[in-house]
């Protein structure tokens, strides 16, 4: 295995972009020759979330191929954070280098001469003429910023919502530092990728349970990259169980590195089924069916009361949606952006929303590490808010986002899903129409 076959799909998307003369092999290097450094100090890295938010990032640049250098202390990793291993927050992040996509190493030179910088929280940092961004946050809501340590405050959250926030925006601002080096083809595509001087998200807070969270039987339809980033993101989720079945007959090729949050290099040929399985552990026990799911088959029988649905095809998540009961939810990308709804059995569901099939879709899809992860940590967050008979209002049953410029105030829309007369689920909504 090569870089090139691990980042084929990072490269796909690119070149949307990028000028035609410029090879498979240049878009690469450019993503493997950035250097980027991660900053924290001992307060940082003391809680849960502030572990989070650096582990994440360093994830989410490595499966981009990039070169992730720490000056971080030593210390104790305070939960596990798969698919890493090791016992203290350094030791597993420089054991992960190349682990994740070849080539890409984590490493805590003192000669490190990186072009950007992650800073955590409040984290004290000298003068460097890289650019630089500071990650900060609550439970719920994520903030990434230019601005020196004023006003920051170190991570002390307990739910780490807002730390894997901070981590996705701060991979969005790494790819378009790559995307500002390499030669556009339409200058006018250069807004995109336009640095965000400062940005937040927020995915609305809800009262913190005092004890243990049980969400219950959840069933997983694929495990595949968005399946991976959520359940990368629940089992994060202080105090959390959660058991159920995942639905997925491929294997993991080299092409999903660059956006599986629970797969590493040697997991190549593996069941992804097996792969998540595995990786998720007592907490979250997931009986691994290496099967697609088809409603009718023996394998199924009857979901379960809440379902995940992480898959891009369109017929696939009405297939679902005809056989659930109770609630599900269904996320999936589109190039830069990212679809995430709940459907419970009285709203309008799936079908209503994807309402035609797209065959003229790309196959292989274009995508990049934090897209997904998006997408994934959206429909977690979904879940959680449902079991803590907190769900979105109607109004936000459907967030359409694209993070490129999440300094932007149409960055993300909230919408309400309305019933159709022609829903090719017939769900009950649609038929009282």
């Amino acid at each position: 295995m090569t870089a090139l076959e691990e980042l084929n799909r990072t490269i796909l998307l690119c070149r949307d972009y990028v000028v035609d003369a410029l090879s498979d092999e240049e878009i690469c290097q450019c993503f493997q020759s950035r250097k980027v450094l991660c900053v924290s100090d001992l307060r940082n890295l003391s809680s849960h979330s502030g572990q989070t938010a650096l582990v994440t990032l360093v994830s989410l640049l490595s499966r981009m191929g990039m070169q992730v250098g720490l000056s971080i202390p030593e210390v104790a990793l305070l939960s596990p954070q798969p698919p890493l291993l090791g016992q203290s927050v350094r030791e597993s992040l420089i054991a992960s280098g190349e682990t994740l996509v070849t080539g890409a190493t984590v490493r805590c030179d003192s000669d490190f001469n990186p072009e950007m910088i992650f800073v955590l929280g409040n984290t004290e940092i000298g003068s460097s003429h890289a650019v630089s961004w500071r990650l900060c946050g609550t439970d719920w809501q994520g903030a990434l910023s230019m601005e020196k340590t004023a006003g920051s405050q170190p991570w002390a959250a307990e739910w780490p919502v807002g730390s894997m926030v901070s981590a996705a925006l701060a991979a969005n601002e790494a790819f378009k530092f790559v995307m500002r080096c390499l030669p556009l083809r339409d200058q006018a595509a250069r807004v995109f990728f336009e640095p965000s001087r400062s940005c937040d998200w927020n995915f609305g807070s809800v009262p913190l349970p005092k004890g243990s969270v049980d969400l219950g039987q959840v069933d997983v339809i694929s495990a595949g990259a968005i399946s991976q980033a959520s359940l990368y993101a629940v089992m994060r989720f202080p105090r959390v169980q959660m058991r159920g079945r995942i639905f997925d007959d491929d294997l993991t090729a080299a092409s999903n590195l660059n956006r599986n949050m629970l797969s590493v290099v040697t997991d190549v040929g593996t069941s992804k089924v097996q792969v998540v399985a595995r990786c998720c552990g007592t907490k979250l026990q997931f009986d691994p069916v290496p099967k697609r799911f088809f409603g009718n088959s023996f394998e199924v029988r009857e979901l379960a009361p809440r379902v995940l649905v992480g898959v891009d095809d369109i017929p696939s998540r009405w297939e679902v949606q005809r056989h659930t009961l109770g609630w599900v939810a269904v996320s999936g990308t589109s190039h830069f952006s990212i679809s995430s709804s709940a459907h419970s059995p009285n709203e309008p569901c799936c079908g209503c929303l994807h309402p035609v099939d797209d065959p003229a879709g790309a196959n292989p899809i274009p995508t990049v590490s934090f897209v997904s992860f998006w997408a994934g940590l959206a429909m977690a967050v979904r879940l959680l808010r449902e079991v803590l008979a907190s769900p979105y209002s109607p109004d936000r049953q459907h967030l359409w986002l694209t993070p490129l410029r999440m300094d932007q105030p149409r960055a993300a829309m909230w919408l309400p899903v309305a019933p159709r007369h022609d829903c090719p689920v017939h769900c009950m909504t649609s038929r009282l129409l």
